[in-house]
């Protein structure tokens, strides 16, 4: 009798396993997705978004003593930390230029903004 159930608890312990481990994967996938502190996606429309674009268009033409406009947002990422970074792939023109670009704007905890980077391009989601 005893034999019989050192089987059960067994196949008890087995069958419990086997049901946990593709739960715990699952969960380590989607942390993978997600990463904690890292950017996500925000409507291009969003005001806060479109504010920190306006910024970092003004900030740029100054330093590049040109006109520089903006046509459009292609997609728009916000990160918290100690305030906000958005990370913004636009299309601008620049001396009647259109070409793609991406700024990152830091956004601190007085709402005052500054241009971290714009770079040639835009990186795929």
């Amino acid at each position: 009798m005893t034999r019989h159930l050192r089987i059960a608890n067994i196949a008890v312990m087995l069958v419990a396993a086997l049901t946990t481990v593709p739960c715990m994967l699952s969960g380590a996938q989607a942390r993978q997705e997600q990463i904690a502190g890292g950017y996500s996606e925000t409507a291009n429309s969003d005001p806060d978004a479109l504010a920190a674009a306006r910024f970092a268009i003004k900030n740029e033409a100054q330093k590049l003593r040109a006109l520089v406009s903006l046509r459009s947002i292609k997609r728009a990422e916000v990160q918290v930390v100690a305030g906000l970074n958005y990370r913004l792939c636009m299309t601008v023109r620049i001396k009647r230029k259109t070409q793609l670009v991406t700024a990152v704007v830091y956004k601190n905890l007085k709402q005052k903004y500054s241009l971290t980077s714009w770079t040639a391009g835009c990186e795929k989601p």
